[in-house]
């Protein structure tokens, strides 16, 4: 049965995504980024646990636990598209403070 749970901007979810050179795929969190829209797709970008040698824009949370992680957790660049079917569970949300963090990074990473 197709997952017609809606996602919001800034919602922690598990998601099933490919690795970066596309020699696998994981379950792992990711946060929402893609403003509401009609489409099946979602924008997300990968967090990871591996908070050692974080590139530019790339920062850990400030509040890991608040958007219901179990472990500290950093934001990476990577944005993927995903359909909603491939998610897994919500987790939680991002806090005020990581979202304009996350704003800051994106504006970053895209030259906007």
């Amino acid at each position: 049965m197709p997952n017609m749970t809606n996602y919001d901007r800034g919602d922690v979810v598990l998601a099933t995504l490919p690795f970066s050179d596309l020699t696998g795929i994981k379950q792992r969190p990711a946060v929402v980024v893609s403003a509401p829209h009609p489409s099946v797709d979602l924008l997300l970008l990968p967090l990871t646990s591996q908070l050692d040698h974080l590139q530019p824009g790339e920062f850990a949370l400030a509040d890991w636990k608040a958007a219901g992680l179990l472990f500290p957790s950093a934001v990476k660049r990577g944005l993927f598209t995903l359909d909603k079917t491939r998610i897994n569970r919500r987790f939680g949300r991002l806090t005020t403070t990581d979202r304009e963090r996350l704003d800051g990074a994106l504006r970053l990473w895209l030259g906007l």
